[in-house]
């Protein structure tokens, strides 16, 4: 791994796979997760010759830092990086709170191609309530304990309460602004998502002007990135756009 300092005075760790001249691509995580659940899709996209650059975002793993944590701050560090890295307009692939910060990236025109897995674009009323460390260790005691392995740079109870602040607060994505979006966009979602309303991904396909909607039936919203038919949706649209 490799980590560059942001903006905001933190340091963002990431991880570099398939050839340093190939097109490149962010893969960026699911909130309270790491660059190394993006694993499946690396495996999957590794036969296409990318640039694959997996990030650790702000507050996650080893990654600080400073301030709030906001989805605007995370698309800051990661558009620092892309500059860093001389990446000039990625293809940009997230998974939930990823994909919204891969969205918020498109929308300042630093993405050449979107691909958007089980995100909101609307606040989370209840994530307060979700993301509480209390409910969390109720929950799940195991993943409790595995939070606190992953999340070195900062504690996995602050990361947490912080981020169910911040999807509670955040006001969302602006319709019009997403209409304008002038990229290829690819939604990507299970029928029996329980954390993200199916309509909302929906509605971000219907709008992107250049944006398709897959659906992946039977499939909840931790599992996504483990179906086969979520990467090979995936990959056969990023073989479009590089045919």
């Amino acid at each position: 791994m490799f980590s560059l300092p942001t903006p905001a005075g933190g340091t963002l760790w990431y991880a570099e796979s398939g050839p340093a001249d190939g097109r490149p691509m962010l893969l960026l995580h699911a909130a309270l997760q790491t660059h190394e659940s993006m694993a499946p899709l690396v495996e999957e996209l590794a036969p296409l010759g990318l640039r694959l650059v997996a990030v650790d975002l702000p507050g996650h793993g080893r990654s600080t830092h400073s301030g709030p944590l906001t989805i605007a701050g995370m698309a800051d560090a990661v558009e620092a990086l892309i500059d860093r890295l001389g990446l000039g307009r990625p293809l940009v692939a997230g998974y939930s709170l990823g994909g919204m910060v891969g969205i918020e990236l498109a929308l300042r025109g630093r993405a050449s191609g979107l691909i958007v897995l089980a995100s909101r674009i609307r606040p989370a009323g209840d994530s307060r309530a979700a993301f509480a460390p209390a409910a969390i260790r109720r929950r799940s005691p195991l993943w409790a304990r595995q939070l606190e392995e992953k999340h070195t740079a900062t504690p996995w109870e602050r990361l947490a309460t912080a981020l169910g602040e911040e999807l509670a607060t955040w006001p969302g994505f602006d319709p019009a602004a997403l209409a304008a979006l002038s990229v290829p966009v690819l939604v990507v979602q299970g029928d029996r998502d329980q954390m993200v309303p199916l309509e909302q991904g929906q509605e971000l396909a219907r709008l992107a002007p250049q944006g398709r909607f897959h659906l992946v039936p039977r499939a909840g919203h931790p599992e996504l990135l483990y179906r086969t038919d979520a990467r090979a949706a995936v990959k056969e649209f990023l073989e479009k756009l590089s045919g």
